[in-house]
């Protein structure tokens, strides 16, 4: 017992001596305790308060309002915004030309039916009443010397002097034969029934022929066989000084009851293109007769017009306005659309 007793106090004094070692130094300070005291005073100098965060929350929308009116944002903004407003500018042009286009079209046949009405009524004058009346009874006159009824024929004459102012002592008693060519000047002859009725027989023929001069019994016009008088000279129907070879002149001699204008025309590339056709009368009357506009203007080619085969025709009745020898011109005028008319062919076919 004594042995181990020993060996054991001298384990215990040996594990002692170390421990007294360590409590002799507890005063030195370790460099890493110190860099871990420094950072943990410092963070806790930076912790998160409440009003530290409040300032932090103040200097964040400074600098949000000072970054927007940087020169570079300014500058780019001022860019987008102009570009912005030529795109807006676009945009709004393109839908006032359809804006613009549609009230066109829907106005176009308005403006048609008044341009006719208005061209008419201006034609109504009194004085042009007269004349039409005086030519209407020449028609009459010419229609019962063909049809050999002279009787008749002699009254009409009588009317259309009086509508003309000239009176029955002005008339001459000269024969029918040298009489009927006075007609033209115009003189007629003595509307005196007892001086007329010998020569009459044979006085009729050449006042027919003097009067309007019909055709000779070997060139009879039928719709079988009609007198046409065409042109194919190239013209152009535009606005402005875009306009070339746009009247056509025809030397009528030969005419029946029954006359026709046709033409062929169509625009540069679209058939978008309205106006006006105008006939033009030996005694220079202007009357419209005619007008064109897309829906007339159909081309037969899919290839595309390039001439008057590749388009078909407009046609107008002008019967009533036919009914003398001369000079008719036929004149295109363009009013509205896209596109000048180009004429290809005029026409005017008589029967």
């Amino acid at each position: 017992m004594s042995k181990k007793f020993f060996f054991l106090s001298l384990l215990l004094c040996l594990m002692a001596a170390p421990v007294q070692a360590e409590i002799l130094t507890i005063n030195k300070v370790p460099d890493e305790l110190k860099a871990l005291r420094a950072a943990y005073v410092e963070q806790m100098a930076n912790a998160s308060t409440p009003q530290k965060l409040k300032k932090l929350q103040h200097e964040f929308e400074a600098a949000k309002a000072k970054s927007l009116l940087s020169p570079t944002f300014t500058k780019n903004v001022s860019s987008l915004e102009k570009a912005r407003d030529l795109e807006v500018k676009k945009i709004q042009d393109r839908y006032n030309d359809r804006i613009k286009a549609m009230r066109k079209e829907t106005l176009v046949s308005v403006e048609r039916k008044y341009q006719v009405v208005f061209d008419s009524f201006k034609n109504q004058t009194g004085k042009n009443v007269k004349n039409q009346y005086i030519i209407d009874l020449k028609r009459l006159e010419t229609k019962l010397i063909r049809q050999n009824d002279l009787a008749g024929a002699l009254v009409v004459q009588t009317a259309r002097n009086k509508a003309m102012g000239i009176s029955a002592t002005a008339a001459t008693s000269a024969p029918v034969k040298k009489s009927a060519a006075t007609v033209t000047k115009p003189v007629a002859p003595k509307p005196a029934v007892k001086k007329v009725a010998s020569p009459t027989p044979k006085a009729a023929p050449a006042q027919n022929k003097v009067a309007r001069k019909a055709p000779a019994p070997t060139r009879r016009l039928s719709a079988a066989a009609p007198q046409i008088y065409a042109s194919q000279t190239k013209g152009l129907a535009g606005s402005g000084s875009n306009v070339s070879n746009n009247i056509y002149a025809f030397d009528v001699q030969l005419f029946g009851n029954q006359t026709w204008l046709s033409f062929n025309g169509y625009g540069r590339q679209t058939n978008n293109s309205f106006g006006e056709v105008y006939l033009i009368t030996p005694g220079n009357q202007r009357h419209q007769v005619a007008s064109w506009s897309p829906d007339q203007l159909k081309a037969s080619n899919y290839f595309g017009v390039k001439s008057a085969k590749d388009v078909e025709a407009i046609r107008t009745d002008i019967s009533q306005l036919v009914n003398a020898t001369g000079t008719y011109q036929v004149e295109f005028t363009y009013r509205d659309g896209n596109e000048p008319l180009t004429i290809y062919q005029v026409e005017i076919k008589t029967w």
